[in-house]
This record gives C-alpha cells, structure tokens and sequence, in this order.
C-alpha cells in the first residue's frame, strides 16, 4: 500500500513516517517552513540516516503538486503539515491560515485529480476552547485562537469534500504531544533549555492549568491501527480524539523534571496568553471502540524518555 505523509520533517510526521517506513510504502513531502529550525534539522538528518522517501513541495502551490509527486498513485494521504501553534497563530494569523486552509483544499483537490479516496488529516484539540465536554460529537466547537478556527474549518471542509465528491476522512484530534525530535517552542522543551540555560522557567498564568499530555509513539500506533482499520472500508467520515486520558497539571509537570534533572530551578509568572486554554482532557471511546487501543504511555515516563533523548543530543549540562 502507498502513503503519501505531508509535513513529514515535522515531529508527529516524522515519526510517523519511521514507523510506517517498515510496514508500507512511503513517501513524506514537506516545505520545511518550520519556525522550530533545531529540531527540523535533526529530523532531516535522521531522515537521510533512515533512507526514507522524502520531497521538497509547498502545498500552498495548487499547480506544483503532480509534478513533485510525479504522478504516483497513492491509497492513503495522511496529511500533517500545517502551521502549528496557538500563540503563533496570533502572531501570524494570515500565514497561520494560508498554511491550514489554503494547503487543505490544494491537498483534497489534489486528491480528486488523482482519484486518492483516503485521507487522514491532522486537527487539534484546540478546536474544544474552554469547555468541560471533550467528547466528538459536541455540536458546537468553540475554539479560542486563529489556531484552533483553522482546524475547525479543516472538519468542516472534510465534510464538503466527502459529500461533493466521496473522500473519505478521518480528522485526527491531537492532544498536547511531547517526545524526543519535538518542537522546541513547547513548555516541556522550553523549560530544559532554560534550566540548562540556569535561566526561570516562565509559568503562564499558574500551574493548575491541565493538559492531557500524550507521547509520541502513543500517536502512531493509534494511526497505523487505524490505518488497518480503515483501508478495508469503501465509506467513512469521522473525527477521532487521541490522546492520553489522563489529564496532568502543569505543577505535576514541573514536578517530574526536577525530579528527573535533580538540580535546582527558578519560576517566573507571567501572564496568562488569552488564547491558551485552561485545561484538556482526551476522550478516546470511540478509538478505543475502533481499534481496541488508546494513548497510555505515563507523562513520568513520557518525560523520561524525552529527557533522556535530550541528554543525548542537546545537552548532558543539567543532568
């Protein structure tokens, strides 16, 4: 089976695209646009190591994308690029949604020319806002940035394109992902640097804000299951949260890195960014109905391993 991955040197397409590498054939295309240039860096390097299928292609360019692929003929697009990133959203909105609108329709128009009925698609669980209810079927998103109105016209431009011409799509709702190659604009990633840097760690707001912090490999297991799953279907329209259920303060957070780094760091309050949510918290019944398995690897583990891998490729200097 041929897969096509879009923003496949960004962290979650990254992964993914190793992992998929062993089982199917495929190819991951990206602009490399990434503000996160460090860590892009790395996974074009591991992308050379691991020999893996790699294009160069902007999808904000409609007339381009056929040529790129040369014509290849692919089952299942799995499309991960975007512009990612709540307070860069509100910083470049207009680039924000050029990135996850406009790239969107050019992939799906792409898709009908060359007749790809398969499409998984990265949302978020930014689409939500503040609100108690994290289950899929709430009827009325309300997201709170630039950000998560993008990818809530993402689901909705899904549905058109289902109904016009019968794509079919699954929209995959992110919860708050962490792990080794991660962007380095992430509070997990920040606070290192900083603590290697012997700087504050800056806390937005306070730590009772909760997210539900879900591991990498958590991700990709979950889409590869579903891509067994689902390549066995002839119709399918849906909207999946993946993520971790258990949903972890960010004191439980900061907790567990001075535990794992064993030295002494400095907080620094600021305020609270209007667009950050006050909390998530995944509901997986329905992954967990379709492919028996959901996201459930600890946030002390998680950040273990993640600590580890940054001891091993940024710095050993705080452990």
């Amino acid at each position: 089976m041929r897969i096509l991955i879009t923003g496949s040197a960004g962290f979650i397409g990254f992964h993914l695209h190793k992992h998929l590498h062993n089982y199917f054939d495929v190819t991951g295309c990206d602009n490399l646009s990434s503000v996160c240039k460090f860590t892009q860096k790395l996974r074009l390097q591991e992308i050379k190591k691991n020999k893996l299928k790699f294009i160069r292609v902007d999808l904000n360019n409609a007339k381009n994308l056929s040529k790129k692929f040369n014509n290849k003929k692919f089952d299942f697009i799995i499309h991960l690029a975007a512009q990612p990133g709540v307070r860069i959203s509100q910083i470049q909105p207009v680039k924000t949604i050029n990135n996850n609108l406009v790239s969107f329709i050019n992939l799906f128009e792409y898709a009908i020319k060359n007749k790809v009925r398969n499409i998984f698609y990265a949302s978020s669980s930014s689409v939500y806002g503040n609100t108690e209810n994290f289950s899929e079927n709430l009827s009325h998103p309300n997201p709170v940035s630039v950000y998560g109105v993008s990818k809530v016209a993402n689901e909705y431009l899904a549905k058109t394109y289902n109904f016009l011409n019968k794509i079919n799509s699954i929209g995959l709702r992110f919860f708050t992902v962490y792990g080794p190659l991660g962007r380095e604009d992430m509070s997990y990633y920040k606070f290192l640097n900083s603590i290697k840097n012997s700087k504050k760690i800056e806390i937005y707001g306070d730590k009772t804000s909760k997210r539900s912090f879900t591991y990498i490999d958590d991700i990709v297991i979950s889409i590869h299951k579903l891509i067994n799953v689902y390549k066995k279907k002839k119709s399918y329209l849906e909207i999946l949260n993946i993520g971790n259920s258990e949903s972890r303060s960010l004191e439980d957070l900061v907790k567990i890195i001075k535990n794992i780094v064993g030295v002494k760091f400095r907080e620094k309050y600021v305020e609270r960014n209007k667009a950050d949510v006050y909390k998530t918290s995944s509901n997986n019944f329905k992954l967990n109905k379709i492919i028996k398995f959901k996201p459930k690897i600890s946030l002390e583990k998680g950040m273990y391993l993640f600590s580890n891998w940054y001891k091993n490729k940024v710095s050993d200097k705080i452990f």
